[in-house]
């Protein structure tokens, strides 16, 4: 009888789930911009009926399920809000084109806002419009600005999040992977931002899909490019100058995509260092980047993509000397950077399914040489050393979007990376030095994402990922579960707890502040395991006054494991016959804080307000004689304030208020006398002074804070046919000498250095601070090929046209 009912209650159950759903209708589709046929990520597309929504991902898709005859609304910043019939239509896929609203040239700065917890969004106007070092917009440094996320050091690009270290942020460039980000010694980021459509931060509650870094992922969206007309745009500044070329090819339904840059300073640097060093020294820097983008839509259903990404950095040292009958010439020459090359191919297989596949070969290597030689009429001498620091990874990726049913949709695929390390390769006068063996290695990885919404207020996201690690007597397989859950209050509040376990097999040996490379990625192994973390957050989100204000509020706590570093006393690989030998293996982290941001996101005026609190500490068995320690980029505080308006048509400002605790240092508690091997002829031993350092960065620096202002003024020539755009950026506005650097010597003119000899006196600290008030200026000139000049009564092609096509 009791199964009787049990097989009662299921029909009736399924009966019902059915009946519902042959109501619904799986609506997809794409919304794109009606003039450029552009992706438009994060557009609203609404059910105001069921006051049901979702948001355009990366590609600019969106699912929902609707009922027969409804309609839906579909809107963007920027653009008029449109209506979208629901039709019964069989694996109907819809093209939403909005058109540009009159607004379309306004400058917004907001923190946008998904569904989704623990993700930050910022979109290309947004990082246009933040004032930065070089009157340019940096990437980097805009995602600097959100709570939880910290700079390394002033003027860097690097970033820390919620308590972890530069090598552990994920950045995906179109989905694939970029192993270095960074120019300058990370005071510039590698990331053109006419490339970029949008950037989707995770901080933490990682979807299942992203893995392999235990502090955040960074997914950068590329733009495919302008299909109805070719344009283009060329910039210079003080530092650098750039351009970008877009538009259709001769090809039907493709589209293209190139943007380059390349450092200014060149020549500066040489004209510098002969002027300060002496006419025997030249010291050059510089460095480039080009990115290209092909993408063939061949139908509304499929989307075929090729990316490819090189940017190196170099720095030169050329030294000549001529001594009588003896001439000496030195050399040295570090160079790092980045090859990128993938295919990605996007399909629209039904209403409830999408798939995305990409296969990307990605390279990063550091290079040192070193020449020196010495001739003379008696006697002659060479030396001669390379060094060879690299990584290549070649990966294939595939992911499906499915919905089951209207209350649950799943996001599963497979992911697999085979890598090639080589952390040490010396090579002195010709001799390889120690261990030169490259290392290769499995990482792959199957997951799943299920989602599911069983009532209006509520939503459950239950997955994992299954990761596998196979590398030469060494292997790890694991499961890192994922679970969020997300509770409306109503509809412009709502909560979520969420949990990720995550490891990561490469650990990143890096040098600070140095702007000589010395980033070098070693693989996981027996003897120095995989990091792992396990986050638990929670948050509360909510709009106010019909969505002009938003507001939310994050705690979260992480705990790491298997660390690794440079031991003591070392900053490189290079050198040793044995490299293991310089990493130390076995840490253990901790870090937990709370974040807030406010945001202004409509009126005149916009902007938001972001702060955090935050601890992190480290505990490595031969660092600290063993005790735990304040991590080297502990910053109690955070904070930043982000402001816009727009004056009229031409004119716009904008103004950014960053305020950080100081680092933590390492303090001197005395000094004394260390007996040196040095004897000199009365056979009397030499002695020397050397600083007692007390507990390990058991004191802070000063507070870090900085006003950064920009305006900017665009003019249209009617003339020309073409727009213009100047911008002027003030770096520090008010001059605020925050430190970079602290050391301890006897007086400030005997400059950095930890001891002196024989010189018994009192020592003091002393601070070097870079970045004085700076201000900078860029010109941005925009080439249109719609437009056009009439020259004798006739009209004739834009040049850029001409130049590419004709």
């Amino acid at each position: 009888m009791k199964s009787t009912t049990r097989f009662a209650i299921s029909i009736v159950a399924i009966l019902i789930i059915s009946s519902s759903s042959f109501a619904q209708i799986r609506v997809s589709g794409f919304v794109r911009d009606s003039v450029t046929r552009e992706v438009l990520v994060g557009a609203h597309v609404i059910d105001t009926q069921n006051q049901r929504g979702v948001t355009t991902d990366n590609n600019g898709f969106f699912r929902l399920v609707a009922a027969n005859g409804e309609t839906l609304q579909v809107s963007y910043v920027g653009y008029n809000q449109c209506e979208l019939a629901v039709k019964a239509e069989t694996n109907k896929v819809y093209e939403v084109l909005l058109v540009p609203s009159n607004e379309i040239e306004e400058v917004v700065i907001t923190q946008a806002s998904r569904p989704s917890f623990n993700v930050s969004t910022l979109s290309r106007t947004q990082l246009m419009s933040i004032p930065s070092l070089g009157a340019k917009p940096d990437v980097m440094k805009s995602i600097q600005l959100l709570p939880g996320i910290e700079q390394q050091n002033e003027g860097t690009s690097l970033v820390l999040v919620r308590g972890g270290n530069p090598g552990e942020n994920l950045y995906l460039f179109d989905n694939v992977s970029l192993i270095y980000v960074n120019h300058i010694g990370g005071f510039t980021s590698v990331f053109n931002p006419d490339m970029i459509n949008n950037i989707d931060v995770y901080k933490g509650g990682f979807p299942a899909k992203y893995g392999g870094k235990l502090s955040s992922i960074m997914d950068i969206a590329q733009r495919e490019g302008n299909s109805s007309t070719l344009k283009g745009n060329f910039s210079i500044g003080l530092t650098d100058a750039s351009f970008a070329i877009e538009g259709p090819t001769p090809l039907e339904n493709t589209t293209f995509m190139v943007t380059g840059r390349k450092t200014m300073i060149d020549g500066l640097f040489v004209l510098a260092s002969r002027l300060s060093l002496g006419s025997d020294y030249t010291l050059m820097y510089g460095f480039h980047d080009i990115n290209g983008k092909f993408t063939w839509r061949p139908n509304p259903r499929n989307t075929l993509s090729l990316n490819v990404y090189q940017g190196d950095d170099y720095l030169n040292f050329w030294y000549k000397n001529t001594s009588g009958n003896t001439t000496e010439r030195a050399r040295m020459q570090n160079i790092w950077g980045n090859w990128l090359v993938s295919a990605r191919w996007n399909r629209v297989h039904s209403s409830n399914l999408y798939s995305n596949q990409s296969l990307s070969y990605v390279r990063y290597r550091l290079g040192f040489r070193q020449n020196y030689s010495e001739m003379g009429v008696d006697n002659s001498q060479n030396y001669s050393q390379r060094y060879l620091s690299a990584v290549q990874d070649l990966s294939y990726k595939v992911g499906f979007k499915y919905d089951a049913t209207h209350f649950w949709s799943m996001d599963f695929g497979l992911q697999t990376s085979w890598l090639t390390h080589n952390p040490n390769s010396t090579i002195i006068d010709g001799k390889p030095l120690g261990d030169q063996a490259e290392i290769q290695s499995w990482e792959s990885a199957l997951y799943i994402d299920n989602a599911l919404k069983p009532t209006d207020w509520l939503e459950l996201k239950i997955g994992g990922r299954a990761v596998s690690y196979l590398t030469q007597g060494y292997s790890k397989f694991d499961f890192e579960p994922r679970a969020s859950i997300n509770i409306g209050l109503n509809k412009n509040h709502s909560l979520n707890v969420s949990y990720m376990d995550v490891n990561q097999f490469s650990h990143l040996l890096i040098t600070q502040g140095d702007i000589m490379s010395n980033e070098v990625w070693v693989p996981a192994s027996a003897d120095i395991q995989p990091a792992s973390t396990k986050q638990v957050s929670a948050g509360w989100k909510g709009k106010f006054l019909d969505g002009m204000l938003g507001a939310e509020v994050s705690v979260y706590h992480k705990s790491l494991s298997n660390l690794a570093t440079y031991r003591e006393g070392f900053t490189n690989l290079m050198g040793d016959k044995s490299w293991r030998s310089k990493v130390e293996r076995g840490g253990k982290g901790e870090a937990y804080g709370a974040e807030l941001m406010l945001s202004k996101t409509l009126g005149k005026w916009t902007g938001f307000v972001g702060y955090s609190w935050s601890r992190a500490t480290r505990q490595y068995p031969s660092i600290n004689n063993g005790y735990e320690y304040l991590f080297d980029f502990n910053r109690p505080h955070s904070g930043s304030v982000n402001i816009s308006r727009k004056l009229n048509e031409k004119l716009s400002v904008s103004a950014t208020w960053v305020f950080q605790s100081g680092l933590p240092f390492t303090p001197v508690i005395g000094k004394q006398l260390i007996p040196s091997t040095y004897r000199n002829h009365g056979d009397n031993q030499f002695l020397y002074e050397a600083f007692i350092y007390g507990e390990r960065n058991s004191e802070q620096m000063r507070a870090f804070h900085r006003l950064d202002v920009a305006l900017n003024y665009t003019r249209f020539s009617k003339r020309s046919g073409y727009k213009t755009q100047w911008t002027f950026a003030l770096y520090n506005a008010y001059n605020r000498k925050n430190p970079n650097v602290y050391y301890y010597t006897h007086s400030k003119s005997d400059g950095l250095r930890l001891f002196s000899s024989s010189r018994f006196e009192p020592y003091s600290l002393y601070q070097i601070s870079f970045f004085p008030i700076i201000p900078t200026v860029s010109y941005k000139i925009f080439f249109d090929e719609t437009r056009r000049t009439v020259e004798g009564g006739k009209t004739r092609p834009n040049l850029l046209k001409r130049i590419l096509f004709d």
